[in-house]
């Protein structure tokens, strides 16, 4: 993964790495996609379900896994994955089309989106706002 898609590793690690490019199917699939895709890449059938029934969708999918949306609280979890999906699919596409790399500066500036998170929405929202 490091020779493969360096800045991708740096990001959220070998492990998560290797399994968003083996669900796309490869690194030029994924730097195809949407942050958005990205976002909810393995939640596809609670995204399906959801536009079938109308219920919410979902906020995050394999990205879940990562440590700074898992140990969230619940209404910090989808601001977060936002950001980190966004940072994914700069990450892939740096790595897939031969980029340089810019891992330490994309993870320094994830890092900083995530402390600002967790200062501005400290609270949860108050009850009858999505």
């Amino acid at each position: 993964m490091g020779e493969v898609a360096p800045n991708i590793t740096e990001l959220v690690g070998s492990i998560m790495g290797a399994h968003l490019i083996a669900a796309m199917g490869s690194l030029g699939n994924l730097s195809k996609k949407s942050s958005g895709t990205i976002q909810v890449l393995g939640a596809e059938k609670a995204l399906f379900r959801s536009l079938k029934t109308g219920t919410r969708p979902p906020k995050h999918g394999l990205i879940f896994q990562y440590k700074d949306i898992h140990q969230s609280p619940r209404w910090q979890r989808g601001k977060i994955s936002r950001a980190l999906a966004g940072k994914l699919a700069i990450a892939a596409r740096l790595d897939a089309y031969g980029g340089v790399y810019r891992g330490d500066q994309l993870k320094a500036e994830f890092d900083k989106r995530v402390e600002e998170i967790k200062a501005r929405y400290a609270q949860p929202p108050k009850k009858g706002k999505r």
